[in-house]
């Protein structure tokens, strides 16, 4: 079930720890998608393994999104 408390009025700190956590959501998304599409990425790994991280850092984004709105 969905929980909509992160819609109330919320103090500036916490307004600030919001944007900051979908800021940083935003940021782990399009680094993880940038592994996996950009070709030419200059990491020294195979691209096996630039799947693995982007993949890792897709999920990884998604779980602080989900622990962002269970926070009180």
């Amino acid at each position: 079930m969905l929980n909509f408390d992160i819609f109330k009025q919320k103090s500036p700190k916490q307004r600030f720890l919001l944007i900051l956590g979908l800021i940083m959501f935003v940021f782990y998304l399009v680094i993880g998608l940038t592994c996996i599409f950009w070709a030419e990425l200059p990491l020294n790994i195979g691209r096996p393994y630039k799947i693995g991280i982007g993949i890792f850092l897709i999920i990884y984004a998604f779980v602080r999104l989900l622990s962002l709105g269970r926070r009180d």
